[in-house]
């Protein structure tokens, strides 16, 4: 799976693709966790299943408004699974956010394993210009339910990755293009602001103190691109120097590890927001145990070459207080 970021890193290209795949993670089950810190808002529901065959979403029609999103994994893959909730512009279809179509005919591998061409990087740019409005997960015990907000449109539901095998079920949600959203919103104890500029530089401001244990945070996209956080811990302190020499390192390359290297399976998850828009908030829960976590976002500048988000600022280490 690391092969796989490391392929489309060395592109510099690497167009909203997640990088949990680049960090060994089985895939975990519900949590009573999520649900309770959500339970009391009375917000409408969408589920998302995942199976052998892809995702369903039920309801496949709704009104615009907040909603409670909850994933669950029926398939038999240990994988994690991801909910992004993806609005399609005109002239866009739930085909162009999977390459399912060309799987089946021959044009595409499962595993993309030597990265997206240049044709197909500029077949999913639309992407950073449409709205996203983040999603679930099973990357953890705490991430399969977000709250999002979901405007009028034509969606699609991808498991972010834009060269996924996986058909993209499609959502519709009717009502007025430009009518508020409305609904309770989420009492959250942190509050991730994304800022930043393409081509300048990008980071995570936290608004209040992450705290050990379950705990809802709002996410908000103040900047100029589309961002995911990935929230990871690892059981001993590390720099970010490290981190870094970690993640870019490249076996095949035939270069001897440094003594420095991080231990991919000692990561652990501790939380997840997926891919959101410009001007976007989502509500998702973490779970932080004391000590450091890592945020990062690895979606890459178009307006710096392709470079992911993370070597531009977005790969920072936060203090997590006892709680």
């Amino acid at each position: 799976m690391r092969s796989r970021l490391v392929a489309i890193a060395a592109t510099a290209a690497m167009a909203l693709v997640s990088s949990a795949t680049a960090l060994a993670q089985d895939a975990t089950p519900a949590s009573p966790a999520g649900e309770s810190l959500f339970a009391d808002l009375g917000l409408p529901e969408i589920t998302v299943t995942a199976s052998d065959e892809g995702l369903q979403v039920e309801p496949s029609e709704v009104e615009a408004g907040r909603y409670l999103v909850t994933i669950v994994n029926d398939s038999a893959s240990e994988e994690p699974v991801f909910a992004g909730f993806v609005q399609l512009p005109e002239g866009r279809t739930t085909e162009d956010l999977s390459y399912a179509d060309e799987m089946a005919a021959g044009e595409a591998t499962p595993s993309m394993d030597m990265g997206p061409t240049p044709e197909q990087l500029e077949e999913v740019m639309w992407l950073f210009e449409t709205y996203i409005a983040g999603g679930p997960s099973t990357i953890n015990e705490v991430s399969d339910r977000a709250v999002i907000n979901l405007p009028a449109g034509e969606y699609g539901i991808w498991d972010e990755d834009p060269f996924s095998v996986n058909p993209a079920p499609a959502l519709t949600v009717t009502g007025e293009a430009d009518a508020e959203i409305a609904g309770p919103e989420p009492e959250a104890a942190v509050t991730i602001v994304e800022t930043g500029e393409g081509g300048a530089g990008y980071q995570f401001e936290v608004r209040g103190e992450f705290m050990a244990g379950p705990q809802i945070v709002e996410v908000l996209n103040a900047s100029d691109q589309p961002h995911f956080v990935e929230a990871s811990q690892y059981p001993e302190e590390v720099t970010i120097d490290q981190v870094l020499a970690t993640f870019m390192f490249d076996p095949s390359a035939g270069a001897t590890p440094s003594p420095d290297m991080l231990d991919f399976e000692q990561f652990t998850f501790a939380g997840w927001a997926s891919a959101q828009s410009i001007g976007t908030t989502q509500w998702v829960v973490m779970d932080f145990a004391p000590g450091q976590t890592l945020i990062a976002c690895w979606i890459p500048d178009p307006m710096a070459g392709g470079t992911p988000h993370a070597l531009e600022g977005m790969l920072q280490l936060f203090e997590v207080s006892e709680g």
